[in-house]
C-alpha cells in the first residue's frame, strides 16, 4: 500500500502526517493566510523531502490518498468576507428567520437586515421578480430561500423555477440560489435558514481554494481526488461536498484523535484541549463517546441540531495582551502566522501569549521549531514592556506571568464548566493537550480546572491531522427524521436511500464496493426527557451481509443490542446517520518496551522559569530523546522539534510505551 496524506489548515500554522503505515513523518510550517494552497503545497514537499523523495510529483506517484481539513470556511466567516447575501423568507419572520428566542444572531453577520424580504403564499410572480430586482441592484450576488415547514411542500422550488426564468443561468445576470430544504433536511426552519446563509456564505471562497488545489494536484500528475475533512469526521471529494459541512473541520479530527487514545488508554472521562496559535478548542468525552449537544453554535451562529460539543474561544499563541482602561485584556484578535508574535520580528508590534512564554523561560529562543525557527526574546521583551508592563506599573517578568495566568484561567473556566455539566468530580477526567501550545499550559489548567491527570503527545502539535489519519475514508450521510422508533420501515427507507448515495460516490472515488463497510448512528431522545441524548451504533456490515437480512432488520438488532425498546412511543429518532467506510493505509502507533526511569540521557541543562516573582530552576530534556518507562518530575521543560512540554513542580511525567507523557499531580 502507498503513502497517505493528512494535512490541517489553521490560522497559524499548517500541520502536515505523511504514512505509508511502517513509518510516520510530520510537517509543521506557517499558514499563508493570503492563499491557504502555498502553505498547503510547501507542507507536501517538505513532506515528500522527509519521505526520502526529491521532489513532490515524484512522490504523489506513490500517495494513495490526500486529505485535507483547513479555515477557508471558517475564516470567511470570522472575517465577515462573504459576499452580499439576499433571503427569501414566509410572511412574519423577517427579524426573527424562525428563531423563538427573539431578534436573530446573523442579521449584521452573515446579512443585513435589509436584503431580507418575504414570501406570501400563495406566491405572486410578479411581486416576488420586483423584490428580487430590488435585491439584486442593491448589489446582491447570492439568494437563499428558507420558508416555514418547507420539507412538506414544494413551495421553496417553484420560487427557485420562477427566478431561474427570469434569470438562466446562461445569463450575467444569473444569481446563484439555494434553497433551505436542499442543504439541510432537518424539521427546525432556523436551522435551515441558518445553514443555508452559511453555505452560501462560504461557497464562493471556499470553492476557488479548493479546486485550485485539485488542480494543482492534477499538474504534478496526482488524478486521484483530494478529499476534503467535514465536521461529522468523514471526508468527501470536493466536488460532492456541501461547504458548511467543512466549518471546523480540523478541530473536529483533534476530537477524533482523542477519542483513539481515550480508547487505547481505556479513559472513559477526558477533556480535549486544543491549543493553536490562534484559537483553543475544548470537547469533552463521556463513557469513551465524544460528547454531543443539540444546541450547538456554529461560530456564534445558533442551530437546533446534534453536533459534536466542541467549545471555542479566541486564544492561542498569537492572541494579543493589551492593556484596555487599566486591565489586561487578551484577545479576541490574534497576530496570526503574518506578522505573528512580535519575537518573530516580523514587524509584530503587540504582546501575545508566545512571546509571554518566551520570556517566562518556557520557550527557547534557540531552539523554536527545534532550532529552525529564529525568533528574538529581546522583542518580545521590549513590546510587552512598552504594551503591558508599562501600562499597568509592573515588571516585565509580573506583565508575562499576568498573560499566562490569564490565559490558562480562561480555557480553565470553559474546562471547568463542561465537567459541572456532566454532574461528575474533575479528578475522574483526564486532559488530553495538544496543538502547538497544548502541552505548554496543560497542566497549569488542569491545576486551576481540579484534574488531577494529563495527557500530551509524541504527535501533539499535529494530533489532529493524526485524528484524520487514523480513520478510513469514511463519507457521512443523515437524515433528520423526527420519527417515533417504531417506524421500522420508515426508517429503513431513508437508510436505503442513504446507502445507495454512499455506493455511488465511493465507486466515483474508486474504492472497491465489495470492501465497502457501513453502519448507522442513532441519535435519540426521550418525549419525556428530551435535553438528554441518547447515541448508540449498529453493528458494521458489508453488502453480502444485506442477502440475509433486511435493512428493518438491522435496524430492528440495533435497538436490541444497545437495551432500547424498538416498539417504544416514546423515543424519538432526531438524526438517522449513515456512515460508509473503504479502509485505507492508516498510521498504526506501536508500543515499545519499557526501559528504567531514568531520564538523565536526555537532559540537556538548566535555565530559569521565572512566573512573576518566583524563579524556579528548571531542568531542560530533549524530547526526542526520552524513552519508553522515563520519569521526569517537575519543574522542567521538555523542548521537542516543533512543540514544547511545560511539567510544572509538583507534577509528575512518565514516557509510556506509545512515546506519550502521562502526566499526574504529586
Amino acid at each position: 500500500m502507498g503513502f497517505t496524506i493528512d494535512i490541517d489548515t489553521g490560522g497559524t500554522f499548517t500541520d502536515g502526517l505523511f504514512t505509508n503505515g511502517a513509518e510516520i513523518k510530520r510537517v509543521k510550517v506557517d499558514s499563508t493566510p493570503h492563499d491557504l494552497t502555498v502553505s498547503w503545497l510547501k507542507c507536501m514537499e517538505e513532506g515528500a523531502e522527509k519521505c526520502g523523495f526529491s521532489n513532490l510529483p515524484d512522490f504523489l506517484e506513490e500517495v494513495d490518498i490526500v486529505r485535507w481539513s483547513n479555515t477557508v470556511a471558517s475564516n470567511v466567516i470570522a472575517e465577515r468576507k462573504g459576499p452580499k447575501m439576499g433571503l427569501f423568507v414566509t410572511e412574519g419572520n423577517k427579524q426573527t428567520l424562525y428563531s423563538t428566542s427573539g431578534e436573530n444572531p446573523v442579521l449584521g453577520h452573515l446579512i443585513e437586515a435589509g436584503n431580507i424580504d418575504t414570501v406570501s403564499q400563495p406566491v405572486n410572480t410578479e411581486e416576488l421578480l420586483i423584490k428580487l430586482k430590488e435585491l439584486l441592484e442593491g448589489g446582491v450576488r447570492r439568494i437563499c430561500i428558507s420558508l416555514k415547514d418547507a420539507l412538506k411542500n414544494e413551495d421553496e422550488a417553484t420560487i427557485k423555477d420562477i427566478i431561474e426564468e427570469q434569470f438562466p443561468d446562461h445569463y450575467l445576470g444569473h444569481v446563484p440560489l439555494l434553497l433551505g430544504g436542499d442543504i439541510c433536511k432537518h424539521p427546525d426552519d432556523m436551522t435551515r435558514t441558518h445553514k443555508a446563509l452559511l453555505n452560501s456564505y462560504v461557497h464562493g471562497p471556499l470553492a476557488q481554494s479548493m479546486y485550485k488545489a485539485e488542480d494543482e494536484l492534477r499538474n504534478r500528475g496526482f488524478l486521484k481526488p483530494l478529499l476534503l475533512g467535514h465536521t461529522d469526521g468523514g471526508v468527501t471529494r470536493v466536488s460532492k461536498t456541501k461547504p458548511v459541512d467543512t466549518i471546523e473541520s480540523g478541530p473536529i479530527f483533534g476530537i477524533h484523535a482523542g477519542d483513539y487514545w481515550a480508547n487505547v488508554y481505556d479513559f472513559s472521562q477526558v477533556i480535549t484541549l486544543d491549543v493553536g496559535g490562534t484559537t483553543s478548542k475544548i470537547a469533552l468525552m463521556e463513557n469513551f463517546r465524544p460528547a454531543m449537544t443539540r444546541n450547538p453554535d456554529l461560530l456564534g451562529v445558533p442551530l437546533k441540531q446534534s453536533m459534536l460539543n466542541l467549545k471555542s474561544i479566541a486564544l492561542g499563541g498569537g492572541t494579543v495582551a493589551k492593556v484596555v482602561d487599566g486591565k489586561l485584556q487578551l484577545g479576541p484578535e490574534s497576530m496570526g502566522a503574518f506578522p505573528g508574535p512580535a519575537c518573530y520580528d516580523l514587524g509584530g508590534t503587540e504582546a501575545t501569549l508566545t512571546d509571554a512564554c518566551l520570556v517566562s523561560g518556557y520557550l527557547n529562543a534557540d531552539y523554536f521549531f527545534g532550532g529552525n525557527k529564529e525568533i528574538r526574546q529581546e522583542q518580545a521583551e521590549k513590546i510587552i514592556q512598552e504594551n503591558v508592563a508599562n501600562p499597568l506599573g509592573i515588571s516585565l517578568e509580573i506583565a508575562a506571568n499576568e498573560i499566562i495566568n490569564q490565559a490558562t484561567a480562561m480555557v480553565a473556566e470553559e474546562v471547568s464548566g463542561l465537567v459541572k455539566q456532566t454532574g461528575k468530580a474533575a479528578s475522574e477526567f483526564v486532559l488530553f493537550a495538544f496543538g502547538g501550545n497544548g502541552a505548554v499550559l496543560g497542566c497549569e489548567v488542569a491545576d486551576k480546572s481540579g484534574l488531577n491527570k494529563s495527557h500530551v503527545f509524541s504527535l501533539g502539535s499535529v494530533l489532529s491531522t493524526f485524528g484524520s489519519s487514523v480513520a478510513d475514508v469514511s463519507h457521512t450521510y443523515e437524515y433528520s427524521p423526527f420519527a417515533p422508533v417504531k417506524e421500522h420501515d420508515a426508517l429503513a427507507e431513508i437508510a436505503e436511500e442513504m446507502l445507495q448515495e454512499a455506493k455511488r460516490d465511493m465507486e466515483g472515488e474508486g474504492f472497491d464496493l465489495t470492501n465497502m463497510k457501513s453502519e448507522l448512528d442513532f441519535i435519540l431522545y426521550n418525549k419525556q426527557d428530551a435535553e438528554n441524548v441518547i447515541q448508540f451504533s449498529s453493528q458494521t456490515w458489508q453488502e453480502s451481509d444485506l442477502a440475509e437480512k433486511s435493512m428493518s432488520d438491522l435496524i430492528s438488532e440495533s435497538f436490541v443490542d444497545a437495551g432500547r425498546d424498538s416498539a417504544s412511543a416514546d423515543l424519538v429518532v432526531e438524526v438517522l446517520r449513515l456512515r460508509a467506510k473503504s479502509p485505507v493505509t492508516k498510521v498504526n502507533p506501536q508500543k515499545t518496551s519499557l526501559n528504567g526511569e531514568n531520564s538523565e540521557a536526555a537532559l540537556k541543562g538548566e535555565r530559569n522559569i521565572c512566573r512573576g516573582t518566583e524563579k524556579a530552576i528548571s531542568k531542560i530534556y530533549e524530547w526526542d530523546k526520552l524513552q519508553a518507562g522515563n520519569v521526569v518530575a517537575g519543574p522542567a521543560v521538555l523542548e521537542g522539534s516543533d512543540t514544547t512540554y511545560v511539567v510544572p513542580q509538583y507534577w509528575r511525567l512518565t514516557i509510556d510505551s506509545y512515546g506519550n507523557g502521562a502526566m499526574e499531580r504529586n
